[in-house]
């Protein structure tokens, strides 16, 4: 397949990259910068940023097989400032596939995002609406945005990301209630979304990808 990966060398795109080359898929890494990436000659580089130049992305997306949308907004709670993209993001995507006739797109959102608030306990959905409200808005309306695009989507939420290696027992349900094991690693969600565009097991459909249980053992250990 020939992937177009967005936000390619942050946090959950550098694994997608990675991960989509050792599964034998041609990739486009879109990012606003080019560090991080490995040289494969079956990667091909766009720099730029899908929120503000939706001409650069409408020029790329055509001629790929699907999207894998790993862009996030910086968290402020972390010390990082910066506008909400995901949303603005999400729209200039789906505007240049239609354009391009590219159907597929899976897009990672944080447990409580959208219509997993419905599965989320009290207080995941107090938090997210008082401290992070502005990013969990800008999700929202992303997940809107996927949803009435026309297009053949997948809605991934993931719950508190860790830097752990990939494992080979992480799972994934497609009911919206909190998962077993709510950790997850960056890694196992990129692996997630390469097998959602893989097997097509989730078109049109919201899944929760889930840490394997026995991760908390063994961190305790």
């Amino acid at each position: 397949m020939r992937l177009f990966v967005v936000g390619a060398n942050g946090g959950i795109g550098c694994h997608v990259v990675h991960h989509g080359l050792l599964n034998g898929h041609r990739v486009t890494a879109f990012a606003r910068r080019t560090d991080g990436l490995p040289p494969d000659p079956r990667l091909s580089v766009v720099t730029g940023a899908v929120a503000d130049e939706p001409e650069t992305v409408r020029k790329a997306v055509p001629g790929h097989d699907a999207v894998i949308f790993a862009l996030g907004n910086p968290l402020w709670l972390k010390g990082r400032r910066g506008p909400a993209i995901v949303a603005a993001a999400a729209a200039h995507l789906v505007d240049a596939m239609r354009e391009g006739g590219v159907e597929r797109i899976v897009m990672p959102l944080a447990w409580g995002t959208g219509e997993s608030v419905h599965g989320a306990s009290a207080l995941v959905r107090a938090a997210t609406r008082v401290f992070i409200r502005r990013d969990y808005r800008d999700s929202d309306a992303a997940e809107e945005i996927l949803q009435t695009s026309g297009l053949n989507w997948t809605a991934a939420y993931f719950g508190a990301l860790t830097d752990a290696p990939p494992r080979a027992h992480w799972s994934a349900s497609g009911e919206r209630r909190t998962p077993k094991n709510l950790s997850i690693s960056r890694a196992d969600v990129a692996q997630f979304l390469l097998a959602a565009v893989e097997h097509d097991a989730y078109a049109r459909r919201r899944a929760v990808p889930s840490g394997p249980s026995h991760e908390k053992k063994e961190a305790r250990r």
